[in-house]
């Protein structure tokens, strides 16, 4: 499944109105903001329809999962081109063998939970909470809607040190466009947190990831940043998206699908957005020998005056005014 999907969900005493554009969404936030009422009147609507009073408005299916713990694998086999609520009691969600499963199928999947889900790569832009923002005339029917929990950028102030998930292109790219700046690679989003709180003892340090997947540690590290104003977050999609918005390709289709990526991007065969980008890079530059891109070797003509500093105008202010020369 891909694109933008509208549910609109409501009774005469609430309404949710919310967009879902990826194929995994995670709801968090404490008890009593919503997140079972909606799945209640989900629930509803599927087992009695209008006559339950709930309305739900929504261009695909929105379905709950609701039966055995047990059961979970051959209820995704038959659930197709759906989006998919499950609540956090199913430990299933936590498993190695949930991702793998939901990795194939055609659907969309909103899980609620406030742990996080180790083995899923979602986003940091796809957490949200549930907000009420305000009151329709139904009487008083409550109005609720998701908000992001997360931003992509975090700052304090500049930093004296750059830490990279690994040690491949993007990394490549800001330890030899940065010489004024240590950077280092964590080798694993796993190890960022711990190497973030050993280096900011005595510096400045901005942790640069990607967004797309990172959803999963992003907590650990904002809980760390609250703790620690010597830590700053940088959280694009990705190193390859960063280059696909310099528009140094001058490619009108890449610029075209960069503005809602989510109508070409297919769940079934990209479980995250980065390794869509990354496949679209490469695509988009296979025919140039020179700008062909690797993922493992970052080639010189990135790192040539011109196309870097394309590259880093993308940057937020606190990273592209850095000086880049010693």
């Amino acid at each position: 499944m891909r694109g933008k999907h509208r549910v609109i969900v409501q009774n005469e005493r609430v309404k949710y109105i919310f967009d879902i554009k990826r194929n995994i969404t995670i709801l968090q936030g404490d008890s009593a903001t919503g997140k079972t009422s909606l799945l209640n009147l989900l629930q509803l609507y599927a087992v009695r329809g209008e006559s339950s009073g709930v309305l739900l408005q929504s261009d695909v299916d929105c379905v709950v999962y609701g039966i055995a713990e047990n059961q979970w694998m051959s209820y995704f086999e038959m659930t197709n081109h759906a989006i998919v609520f499950i609540d956090e009691d199913y430990r299933f969600v936590h498993t190695k063998e949930f991702a793998e499963k939901i990795q194939n199928t055609d659907n969309y999947y909103v899980i609620i939970s406030r742990r996080p889900l180790r083995n899923l790569p979602y986003s940091v832009k796809e957490i949200y909470g549930i907000r009420t923002s305000g009151k329709y005339s139904f009487p008083e029917q409550v109005y609720n809607e998701f908000y992001p929990i997360y931003k992509d950028i975090f700052f304090h102030e500049k930093p004296y040190l750059l830490i990279t998930e690994d040690e491949k292109s993007g990394y490549q790219f800001f330890q030899k466009s940065f010489t004024k700046v240590e950077c280092i690679a964590a080798k694993g989003n796993t190890k960022i947190v711990a190497l973030a709180d050993m280096m900011t003892k005595d510096r400045s340090v901005v942790v640069i990831a990607d967004g797309a997947a990172f959803g999963a540690f992003i907590d650990d590290l904002v809980g760390l940043m609250e703790e620690n104003q010597n830590l700053g977050i940088y959280l694009p999609e990705c190193f390859e998206w960063l280059i696909l918005k310099s528009d140094i390709l001058h490619n009108a289709d890449v610029d075209e699908i960069l503005k809602h990526p989510e109508d070409y991007i297919d769940g079934r065969e990209y479980f995250s957005w980065e390794q869509y980008f990354t496949d679209l890079l490469f695509h988009s530059t296979a025919d140039k020998k020179y700008m062909r891109y690797n993922k493992s070797i970052l080639p010189e003509y990135y790192l040539t005056d011109s196309v870097k500093n394309q590259i880093i105008k993308v940057l937020p202010d606190q990273l592209s005014e850095l000086n880049q020369k010693k």
